[in-house]
């Protein structure tokens, strides 16, 4: 099932919800100067984020060098800023909400000048942080992946991971990665239940599609299990499952189950304490721009956060 940037958009819509800084050492750092870090997602979005929108500002800005710094998870980002959270080395972080809000309260990360970010206005709704911290930068959602050679039809349920004739051949990225939470919730829905008040209908569910499962840890990835020929279904997200379809010349399958999906958040952070926070905003807003948003929905699939 083919999935491009205007669908995505819409399907947003259709998923569940998942729900003033100064240099501290003097370093040169202005609106239009400096060295700005970016830690991100690493193997495929890195490659992708940074020719779709890194490469086209540094053109635009000549005299700001930026640094994508890659991370296997939201998780591992956060780990890395708390550990530096007196003298950072990462000015911005792009990382799933969830966790982001983690480091908001924890005072890893800075507010955001509205006048250096203004872009932050043309962010959906569903997109804006309370109190001016990182917004949304990509929106995506869960899907299932699967082999279209072992699998002829495409699945339409969730049910399908618990299918018999999959057993063994199963990957899913088991919490704390987004994923396994994500899988948790749907499955909650799918047992008739409300995860804000228990998953324990989704644990016992889960807990019996324990023996079809091949891995919990996917590695690399579960894309690549699938492609390969290691695993014949497994979850993931659709961004990446749409540039794995198109680099496995269909090999791998994408599908969008009849019971919905998880809305998948990804925010972009300034962090506490960056000794440039002034480039540091300027690529922000850039991020955030209809030209950066556009180029990357086109590139990975990601739904644009940007509503003009």
């Amino acid at each position: 099932m083919r999935l491009r940037p205007r669908v995505m958009a819409a399907l947003a819509a259709l998923a569940l919800p998942l729900t003033a800084c100064g240099s501290s050492d003097g370093a040169t750092d202005s609106a239009t100067e400096g060295e700005v870090t970016v830690i991100g997602y690493a193997a495929i979005f890195q490659d992708k984020y940074q020719k779709a929108v890194i490469e086209p500002f540094q053109e635009k800005y000549p005299n700001i060098k930026v640094t994508f710094r890659p991370a296997q998870s939201s998780a591992e980002m956060l780990a890395t800023l708390r550990s530096e959270k007196s003298s950072p080395t990462n000015d911005v972080a792009i990382m799933d909400t969830s966790v982001a809000a983690t480091g908001n309260s924890e005072g890893v990360f800075e507010k955001l000048d509205p006048k250096a970010v203004p872009n932050m206005k043309d962010v959906t709704a569903q997109g804006r942080t309370p109190g001016n911290f990182g917004p949304a930068v990509t929106y995506d959602n869960l899907v299932l992946l699967y082999d279209t050679k072992k699998v002829k039809k495409a699945p339409t349920s969730w049910e399908a991971l618990w299918d018999p004739a999959y057993k063994g051949k199963i990957a899913i990225p088991a919490a704390p990665d987004i994923q396994g939470h994500a899988l948790a919730m749907i499955t909650c829905k799918m047992e008739g239940a409300d995860y804000r008040k228990s998953i324990d209908p989704a644990v016992k569910r889960l807990s019996d599609l324990s023996g079809s499962v091949q891995t919990w840890e996917p590695q690399p990835d579960s894309y690549s299990l699938i492609t390969q020929g290691s695993a014949t279904m497994a979850i993931g997200w659709n961004a990446r499952g749409q540039v794995y379809q198109d680099t496995s010349k269909g090999k791998l399958g994408v599908a969008i189950p009849d019971e919905g999906s998880v809305f998948q958040v990804n925010t972009i952070n300034l962090t506490k304490n960056s000794e440039h926070p002034k480039a540091a905003q300027t690529f922000m807003n850039y991020a955030l721009g209809k030209e950066a948003q556009k180029s990357f929905s086109e590139t990975m699939f990601y739904a644009p956060t940007n509503g003009k």
